[in-house]
């Protein structure tokens, strides 16, 4: 029966002595038992017992793999039944056996209430391997570990496959796959071992060589001995005959007889020096190599000896040598000369010849006719470098002029730059020049003040305008509207109607498209002044507009007015209906914009510096100066603040004063008359 806590409880039986009825009495006053009472007892206990131990135990099969021949337990009862045991619970200890298997025990625990399986796997016993060898004593491994020297018997190794290995000085190494069954089994293996050499014979003519293979004297000829399978070097060497090297490729258990090899007698060997050295050498018209040189020649035959060198004349001999004759000869090459006249600036610069120097580099040389690398150097100044052949029978000349470090560095940078919005930029050489107008010149304003000038920075200079498609590629929603029914927008034209800090800020822009340095942060140009897009400074604009070319213009056309022809794009008679002054003499074709670059460019290849639209430029339009100050060396500008400088005319202007060249402005905000144009320095300022 079943207990509160899931445990099975069992009552004790006891046993008890059997009374019948009327003898009690008799028993109590101790008469004799009868047998049959005590039989019958006997086997109520033994009823009782069984009862309890059926009661009590567990079925409990053992299983083994394989099955085993015999099984015992021990520990406690364990009644066979069936396939299975009825058995108590606690601890037992299980042994079997079966034949080609390891004995097997193990304990076991049987648990309260709980039927059980035991599953037991049976191990073979390791099978004996027995190895012989022909011949005998050869090194025996298995999986590369080794086992002893043949022959061997009995070794053991578990159940598997193995790599069975012999290995013999002088044969091959033998190998063989093996399976050990076990179940203490014996595998037998007799291993055959293939010699791993061959008897070779070697012969010569005349005999007496010793014979080296791999640079090891074996013997003399004629020989025969054993060799190594595998491809081999072999040698015959005699005294007064040349040594003679062959290939020999060995197979194993194969011997072979050799062709006999016939000896030639020793060559004469003839050491050559030059002076100079290298000098090209043949024998008999072959070529040989190069001085120092030994050479070797055949035994009694007269022999032809030339030396040839680039730059000098040739010279030979004739030789005869006998057999393994030694001798030297030095030759002695006169020079071919040639006349190079070497001219140089400055006069005080060094000529070096093949890396040796020379002396001044203005001289005459006489060199042999081969090339030669002339370098005249100075410091501060570019090395130059020329390779020259000089010529026996003519002279030449070199006129060489150094170009200093700075003029190398401005050569070296690009005439003409592209920007990512496609405006392309021209290179301007800075130098001198007066800003400002006389003090008598018609139309001048008071703050033209004559201000001589210095630029020491070559600048590029955006040869157009900016346009409108370029400023919208950075602000795609701008417009710059029409006047008076007359657009002002289309791509080409100028974009116009942008501040000061709106043209600075596409200057930005574009110098990050570029992968250049912003020029300008917090609405100021960056000092030192970098090589990122900006706004030209008023100096450098008035240098491009009036100085182009070597000339000092007053007008972007010339000197005198009015203009003529197609000079620009200014306030003419086709803007009557627009401008109240313009110019009734000239015609532009255009009421207000025009398309940029559509005016013939300045001498610098410049477009629209004077007319279509006026300029913002970098500089502030506060502190003017009305006295003439000290040379300025490139200027920026006031940081008085307030507006900024705007030059150029316009298609609005049509009068004297803002037709100069000189003519400055100042704007605060935007107008439809006024745009801009890129500038950047062409190298960072060192």
């Amino acid at each position: 029966m079943t207990g509160p806590g899931g445990d099975q409880d069992h009552d004790r039986v006891q046993p008890a002595r059997f009374e019948p009825p009327g003898q009690a009495s008799a028993s109590a006053s101790g008469l004799p038992v009868r047998p049959l009472a005590l039989v019958v007892g006997a086997g109520l206990l033994i009823f009782a017992v069984a009862a309890w131990y059926l009661l009590t135990a567990l079925s409990v099969q053992l299983r083994f793999e394989p099955a085993a021949e015999s099984v015992s337990v021990s520990g406690g009862w364990s009644l066979p039944v069936g396939e299975r045991r009825l058995m108590r619970p606690g601890n037992y200890q299980v042994q079997a056996s079966r034949a080609g298997y390891e004995p097997f025990s193990q304990t076991i625990t049987v648990k309260p209430g709980e039927d059980a399986v035991f599953d037991f796997k049976l191990q073979k016993l390791p099978g004996r391997l027995g190895v012989s060898s022909t011949p005998a004593g050869a090194r025996g491994s298995v999986n590369e570990q080794p086992v002893g020297e043949t022959p061997l018997r009995d070794h053991k190794l578990p159940p598997g496959e193995y790599d069975l290995t012999l290995r013999a000085e002088r044969y091959e190494v033998w190998r063989e796959k093996i399976t050990i069954e076990g179940l203490d089994k014996a595998l037998q293996v007799d291993a055959e071992l293939v010699p791993a050499w061959a008897a070779i014979g070697f012969s010569s003519q005349p005999a007496g060589a010793t014979v080296l293979i791999d640079g090891k004297p074996r013997g003399q000829t004629p020989l025969t001995t054993d060799v190594g399978a595998g491809d081999h070097e072999i040698t015959y060497r005699l005294a007064g005959y040349q040594t003679r090297t062959q290939p020999l490729t060995v197979k194993a258990d194969q011997p072979r007889e050799l062709d006999t090899v016939t000896l030639q007698p020793a060559l004469g060997r003839l050491k050559l020096t030059s002076r100079p050295a290298g000098a090209s050498v043949t024998v008999d018209g072959q070529f040989q190599g190069s001085t120092p040189l030994t050479v070797s020649l055949k035994p009694g035959q007269d022999s032809l000896i030339k030396l040839t060198k680039a730059g000098y004349s040739a010279a030979s001999r004739r030789f005869t040598l006998n057999a393994d004759e030694q001798d030297s000869a030095s030759f002695e090459l006169e020079p071919v000369l040639g006349e190079i006249r070497v001219t140089a600036t400055p006069a005080d610069a060094r000529l070096f010849v093949d890396g040796t120097d020379r002396g001044a580099a203005s001289q005459t040389l006489r060199l042999t006719a081969v090339p030669h690398k002339l370098s005249i150097r100075k410091p501060g100044y570019v090395s130059h470098e020329v390779s020259v052949t000089p010529r026996p029978d003519t002279a030449q000349s070199l006129n060489i002029r150094l170009k200093s470090q700075a003029q190398a560095k401005a050569e070296a940078v690009p005439a003409r730059v592209t920007a990512a919005t496609g405006q392309s930029l021209v290179l301007i050489q800075p130098g001198r020049f007066t800003m400002g107008s006389p003090r008598r010149e018609q139309g001048r304003q008071n703050n033209e003040v004559q201000q001589p000038v210095r630029l020491t920075r070559p600048f590029y200079l955006a040869v157009h305008e900016v346009t409108n498609a370029a400023f919208r590629q950075f602000k795609s929603g701008h417009s710059s509207g029409i006047v008076e029914r007359t657009t002002l927008d289309n791509d080409n034209y100028p974009v116009v109607r942008v501040s000061w800090a709106e043209a600075t800020a596409f200057c930005n822009w574009l110098s990050e498209r570029d992968g250049l340095p912003a020029a300008y942060a917090g609405g100021q140009l960056v000092t030192p002044v970098n090589t990122g897009y900006r706004l030209p400074t008023e100096a450098e604009w008035a240098y491009a507009a009036r100085f182009a070319g070597g000339r000092d213009l007053k007008y972007a056309w010339g000197q005198t007015m009015p203009p003529t022809g197609r000079a620009g794009n200014y306030a003419d008679r086709a803007s009557a209906a627009l401008l109240s002054e313009h110019l009734d003499s000239y015609d532009d074709g255009f009421r207000a914009a025009a398309p940029v670059g559509r005016f013939a460019a300045n001498a610098l290849g410049i477009h629209d510096l004077g007319g279509n639209v006026s300029e913002w430029v970098n500089d502030s339009s506060g502190g003017v100066s009305l006295v003439p100050r000290a040379e300025l060396t490139d200027p920026l500008g006031s940081d008085a603040g307030g507006e900024h400088r705007v030059r150029g005319a316009s298609w609005r202007h049509g009068r004297i004063t803002e037709l100069r060249l000189a003519w400055r402005d100042s704007a605060g905000s935007g107008r439809d008359d006024l745009g801009f144009r890129i500038a950047r320095y062409a190298e960072a300022e060192e």
